[in-house]
């Protein structure tokens, strides 16, 4: 959490506030997680929902209706996501003022039915499901069209945690270029209704719940405007990292998630198969991300040892352009 959001925050207070603007009691609500908003679930005519509560230091109201009309465009479109859920005023958004000109920005969600992927689930068939997923998404924002300009979410390049010269040692040159020359390539790709859109842009398998074969999505907080082999290559940079089943060959694990996911996506949405030969460099266009994230949030003088050799490696990967998987992504084309 942001330590200005931190230290402001009065959760007795405002969830008072939250439960009468929604209609719930303030007893049945239990913290869930406090990482980049306070999150909580509550129970409402024994249906649960999800809190998520924010501040105007970190979010507009305008920016976060972004998210909120893409998810309603989703939902209309009939792809199964925790859509929000209106307050008692009808409203997507509401604020709770802080007393200090600022407000903490509420808004409730559905809770998504079925459960974290488990070890049992981790297969061929949910890859492909995922897939399908991942491509009607992808197929449902082409049609999306802004009602307001005041709720476009950011471009891929104005990502906080790829400013790395604001958190990373001045001294890491090579970082910079590294960085730089990979954002000026990658700035050059065209941009059109079957390549580029609003996005998840932080897709994995703790962002979803499985039920029966079917996924419903959550956790929308940084949807931005990307390439959709991107938001493909998040979700793979994010299985890489944290597999459910830990892979002895990480080339092997890339080709089996990335056949039978291709396999899904296909049915639902049509990408150029030269798109995919993009990929690594999107792999290490997030790794660069991840690190500015790491330096984003650690203290660099009060780190422990653990952690700066985390850095180090991350370090090491981007100056050297250090691939993520060794796997050949020509040979999904055939």
């Amino acid at each position: 959490m942001h330590k200005d959001i931190k230290a402001i925050y009065n959760e007795e207070k405002v969830l008072a506030e939250a439960a009468e603007i929604y209609g719930f009691k303030r007893k049945d609500v239990h913290f869930i997680a406090d990482a980049e908003n306070y999150v909580y679930e509550f129970v409402k005519n024994e249906e649960s929902y999800i809190l998520k509560i924010t501040h105007t230091i970190r979010r507009s109201p305008a920016y976060i209706m972004g998210e909120m009309e893409w998810l309603h465009h989703l939902a209309d479109g009939g792809l199964s996501v925790a859509a929000p859920i209106a307050s008692l005023n009808g409203k997507d958004i509401e604020e709770v003022p802080d007393g200090k000109s600022g407000a903490f920005l509420v808004r409730v969600y559905e809770k998504a039915p079925g459960h974290k992927v488990e070890e049992a689930d981790w297969n061929g068939e949910l890859f492909y499901q995922l897939g399908r997923y991942t491509g009607e998404m992808h197929r449902l924002t082409k049609s999306y069209k802004l009602s307001n300009p005041a709720y476009k979410r950011q471009e891929w390049d104005e990502e906080e945690q790829l400013k790395l010269r604001k958190y990373v040692p001045e001294d890491q040159k090579e970082v910079f270029r590294q960085a730089d020359a990979l954002m000026e390539e990658l700035r050059q790709l065209p941009k059109d209704r079957d390549s580029y859109g609003l996005v998840h842009a932080d897709l994995h398998h703790g962002n979803f719940n499985w039920d029966n074969g079917k996924i419903t999505t959550f956790d929308f907080d940084d949807i931005g405007y990307n390439w959709f082999v991107n938001d493909i290559s998040i979700l793979l940079y994010n299985i890489l990292w944290y597999p459910v089943i830990p892979y002895e060959d990480k080339a092997a694990f890339t080709e089996e998630f990335m056949r039978h996911f291709l396999k899904g996506y296909q049915e639902k949405n049509k990408l150029e198969a030269a798109w995919l030969n993009k990929i690594p460099d999107f792999l290490r266009l997030r790794h660069m991300l991840i690190y500015g994230l790491l330096h984003q949030a650690f203290d660099l003088d009060a780190i422990g040892q653990e952690e700066k050799d985390m850095l180090a490696t991350f370090r090491d990967d981007i100056e050297n352009q250090t691939p993520i998987t060794d796997f050949d992504f020509s040979t999904l084309q055939k």
